[in-house]
């Protein structure tokens, strides 16, 4: 790469995708954070965007642009500076004229990269690869406006046939030992989506619906409860597209990849909101947690809808989980009026087989019953508490707290930024308590 005037050429140490900035940068042409940086005087490959701005910022005769390339050296100057362009740049000589949008730019700027994919694929440079498939996931997120959905489908097609070039392998997450369920999966951190990992098509598109249904209800100031449904039903046809380790649909996002999928939904629609705009940040806080309350009733509902349409439910059944398919036929065979053949029955003896238990009641009904349970005893053993045992008495005291936290949940919808800061400082204190109690047990 030719380096400007002032400017250093290096590769991170987390790859060897040469990239530029000036010696006092604190972040590269292509903005990246610069972290253990290392000079490189042999590069291996030449990080797309910085060699276009380092093009563009080339003066001389011979360095004179196509109008098409002077655009997209002013479309990556301005995603640098965080800034929407639209142009139409004409060459006074032959008269050409190229109108360009963001998506253009980004588009050219992947396509180049799917082609040097491809030549590092058929050369084995690993390392390289996954950096440059990080970079360009990073692109095709960035793919926004009409029609951007199908074009983002279509560029990762192109770039998970280049991967594949002479038998190369995409390549993929790295898989951790520990498992952790759908209702813990909505934490903080940014999605762990690893650098090289292609998300398959179908899934990026729910992805991106979910994230501007969340943005649009974010901005149009819709409560929060609301829309988690909404949202919660999106995630879970990504967990039926998402593979657990038994080889099933991970239906409680007990792998990392699903996870972290559910979670890039969040980080699109925080990486759209001012970091000054505290109220949308807390909106977006609230509709995590609001889509963790609501995901084992979505769950619940579907699998016992399994059974109210037996005609859709078989082809649901068969298309996701054939070996329930397969035993509910086979049960149909000898089933009687009393004790008929069922599809959610057969999806839940498929997971147990693989000890997995999926939930039989959601949040809600089960707090529903808590609450129910809570006003019986009450009711006969209000006036004689002596007579409980601890277990009854804690299991009163547990399904008071319930109720007591839900009415604090649909009034904590109703306060201010700093109100809500005020609250939430409280209810961690309260969490930290019960933690102490837990660890006492």
């Amino acid at each position: 790469m030719t380096k400007p005037k002032g400017f250093e050429v290096f590769y991170l140490t987390t790859g060897k995708v040469v990239h530029t900035a000036r010696g006092a940068d604190t972040r590269t042409l292509c903005n990246k954070p610069i972290n253990g940086v290392r000079l490189c005087y042999s590069p291996y490959v030449t990080c797309t965007l910085c060699a276009r701005l380092v093009a563009a910022m080339a003066t001389g005769p011979k360095k004179e642009a196509r109008p098409k390339k002077s655009a997209l050296g002013m479309f990556a100057t301005a995603s640098l500076r965080g800034s929407e362009l639209e142009i139409t740049i004409e060459n006074r000589d032959t008269g050409e004229k190229v109108q360009m949008t963001a998506n253009d730019a980004l588009t050219a700027e992947i396509k180049a990269n799917i082609e040097r994919a491809q030549s590092l694929a058929q050369g084995g440079q690993e390392d390289a690869l996954k950096e440059l498939v990080g970079e360009t996931e990073g692109l095709l997120k960035s793919l926004k406006g009409t029609g951007s959905v199908k074009l983002r489908a279509t560029l990762r097609d192109e770039l998970t046939e280049a991967l594949k070039a002479k038998g190369a392998e995409v390549p993929d997450a790295d898989e951790p030992a520990g498992e952790t369920s759908a209702d813990e999966s909505q934490g903080d951190e940014k999605p762990g989506v690893v650098e090289g990992t292609v998300i398959p098509a179908d899934v990026a598109e729910l992805i991106d619906r979910g994230a501007e249904t969340a943005l649009e209800a974010i901005n149009l100031g819709v409560k929060m409860a609301e829309v988690a449904e909404s949202v919660s039903q999106i995630q879970l046809a990504m967990r039926k597209k998402s593979t657990h380790k038994s080889g099933l649909p991970d239906l409680l996002a007990n792998q990392k990849p699903t996870r972290d999928r559910a979670k890039d939904i969040y980080y699109r629609v925080a990486a759209q909101l001012s970091p000054e705009d505290v109220d949308k940040a807390d909106a977006l806080d609230s509709l995590k947690r609001s889509v963790q309350n609501k995901n084992s009733d979505v769950l619940v509902g579907y699998l016992r809808g399994l059974d109210a349409d037996k005609e859709a439910g078989l082809e649901e059944v068969a298309r996701y989980y054939p070996d329930a398919a397969a035993a509910y036929l086979k049960a149909k065979e000898s089933e009687t009026e009393e004790s008929p053949a069922s599809l959610t029955e057969a999806v839940y003896d498929l997971y147990a087989a693989q000890d997995i238990a999926l939930p039989r009641k959601g949040r809600t009904e089960l707090e529903r019953e808590r609450r129910a349970q809570a006003k019986e005893l009450e009711g006969g053993a209000k006036d004689d508490d002596s007579k409980l045992t601890p277990e009854v008495r804690l299991e009163n005291y547990f399904a008071t707290i319930g109720a007591e936290l839900d009415k604090a949940e649909r009034n904590a919808a109703k306060l201010t930024g700093p109100q809500k800061r005020k609250i939430r400082t409280r209810l961690k204190a309260l969490a930290t308590r019960a933690q102490e109690l837990a660890e006492q047990i």
